[in-house]
């Protein structure tokens, strides 16, 4: 067993993870690895992926000397192979599933998480119970708060790091330790590993540690570093160091060309060659509740971007989609926002003059200070009259800014009849 191993045989382990399939996971890598499950006070402490960085539970086992880890690095920690990590403020699983698809397109063999909630790439039960051949490539969507928690934190063979915003403040004491948890995955000097970053976006750079040495990056503009880049209106350019291969501009939306760049940024930084980058990049999907296109619902064409649950990510499709006049479907849940955003946000909405449907606890608050044409209890119900002001062969954009539960999501992308 390696000298960095979190878990040792005969090691008390406390799991506080909530999901039921979950925690089977943890207990099953625990038994592998003769250790036993206790209720609490153990020698390592496995925190829930929304467990906030200054939990009580966490500060006490911190305190007590315990190993403080998850699900998703007790998975990295025993897979036998290469493994691709990606973070980021926003774009996390759309560039999982981008790089995903690339790597399969080339013919190489993939783990990704197939059970994780809305799309998500979080390593998970079906990763655990089914960890994939030797020598295949692990992706592995990592939020801040995997990050914080995790003690080990091997080097991946790829750090993706897709954009740096200020989020999450119910999780994470300060912004500071949210952009400290982020900047974890990418290696100091001196730990193997390949670099993909942003190379348009100098607030995500700067929110990095000093002297990271960059090996790919995506972005608008060329840039004399392998990736993927957009060059003007026309064209993406792949280059691996070697060859640069040049593909049509993708069609869909700008946030969804910046996932599938990052992602062939992946690719390549992984060693796939620039041409086989480009190939897969003409037939990449659309990762679920992303942006999704999923068809009519009363004769209107609908979006599910119902994973936007920040005033940022709302507002971004509202920018791609803004040229086809949709009508706007937000609320939700109540959901704790940096300072300011939904401020902002909302401000935006109202200027812009779109038609906006609102639901749920957080769509009666809303309502008037975006103009809401209307406001419904729940997400079917606004969707349903969204339809009806957005007629026959218009949009409606269903970005709710808010929480919405997982099952609410489910109900979009099927699009039943109400």
């Amino acid at each position: 067993m390696a000298a960095h191993a979190l878990i040792h045989p005969g090691d008390r382990v406390d799991v506080c993870v909530g999901d039921p399939q979950n925690r089977a996971a943890v207990g099953l890598i625990v038994r592998q690895l003769g250790a036993e499950i206790v209720g609490g006070a153990g020698d390592v402490y496995v925190a829930d992926e929304w467990t906030a960085e200054h939990d009580p539970g966490v500060v006490a086992a911190r305190a007590r000397g315990a190993r403080i880890t998850t699900l998703a690095e007790l998975i990295i920690e025993r897979h036998d192979g290469p493994w691709i990590g990606v973070t980021g403020t926003a774009g996390k699983s759309s560039t999982c599933h981008a790089v995903a698809h690339i790597l399969r397109a080339a013919g190489r063999q993939v783990v990704m998480s197939t059970t994780a909630r809305s799309g998500n790439a979080w390593p998970d039960w079906s990763v655990a119970s089914t960890p994939g051949a030797p020598g295949a490539v692990l992706i592995a969507e990592l939020t801040s708060t995997h990050l914080c928690h995790m003690d080990s934190l091997l080097a991946p063979d790829v750090a993706v790091v897709t954009v740096i915003r200020p989020d999450h403040p119910d999780l994470h004491p300060s912004n500071d330790a949210y952009v400290a948890a982020k900047a974890r995955l990418v290696p100091p000097a001196g730990r193997p590993a390949a670099i993909v970053l942003p190379s348009d976006d100098p607030d995500t750079l700067a929110a990095l540690p000093a002297g990271v040495v960059v090996t790919c990056t995506f972005g608008d503009g060329a840039s004399p570093t392998p990736g993927a880049h957009v060059l003007g209106d026309a064209h993406i350019r792949i280059s691996d160091g070697h060859t640069a291969v040049d593909v049509h501009r993708l069609g869909g939306t700008a946030t969804g060309t910046r996932a599938a760049l990052a992602g062939a940024a992946a690719a390549v930084a992984l060693g796939v060659p620039a041409a086989q980058v480009a190939a897969a990049l003409s037939t990449m999907p659309t990762a679920p509740h992303r942006q999704d296109p999923v068809g009519q619902f009363r004769g209107a064409w609908v979006i599910d971007d119902t994973l936007a649950a920040t005033p940022r990510k709302t507002l971004a499709a509202v920018r791609d989609f803004a040229h086809r006049n949709p009508v706007l479907v937000i609320g939700g849940d109540p959901a704790a926002h940096p300072p300011g955003d939904l401020e902002r946000a909302l401000d935006a909405i109202a200027q812009a003059k779109l038609r906006v449907v609102t639901f749920g606890p957080m769509g009666d608050n809303v309502a008037k200070a975006v103009g809401a044409v209307s406001t419904a209890p729940t997400v079917m119900g606004a969707l349903a009259t969204a339809a009806t002001l957005a007629g026959e062969g218009g949009l409606v954009l269903v970005s709710p800014m808010f929480a919405m539960h997982p099952a609410e999501r489910e109900r979009v992308a099927a699009l039943p009849e109400a």
